[in-house]
């Protein structure tokens, strides 16, 4: 996706590949009904196991507005991957008041 947005030169519009309200597409085989009103699509693989679902949980959503600290706005299915990061790597500690 770094190349493709590299070549196109411009800002991409992406989006998860599931009506709203429906459960995320673990593979693009999922979606294949929206592929008709889709300029592209990017098979990068399925999504997690496939059998956990948790995958189907969507996108962690992380507030990085305060320095030193972040905010889970959504929990999703990289919470605990991506908190570990955030705190381990980056030393941010959890906002008061988050979800996390």
């Amino acid at each position: 996706m770094q190349d493709l947005a590299q070549m196109f030169g411009g800002p991409l519009a992406l989006t998860s590949a599931n009506l709203s309200s429906q459960a995320s597409s673990l593979n693009v085989k999922e979606f294949q009904d929206l592929w008709p009103q889709l300029s592209l699509v990017v098979d990068g693989g399925p999504i997690g196991d496939g059998q956990s679902p948790e995958c189907r949980l969507g996108s962690t959503v992380v507030d990085l507005s305060v320095p030193g600290k972040f905010g889970i706005i959504r929990p999703g299915c990289a919470l605990e991957n991506t908190t570990a990061v955030l705190q381990q790597k980056y030393g941010l500690l959890p906002s008061h008041g988050s979800c996390f």
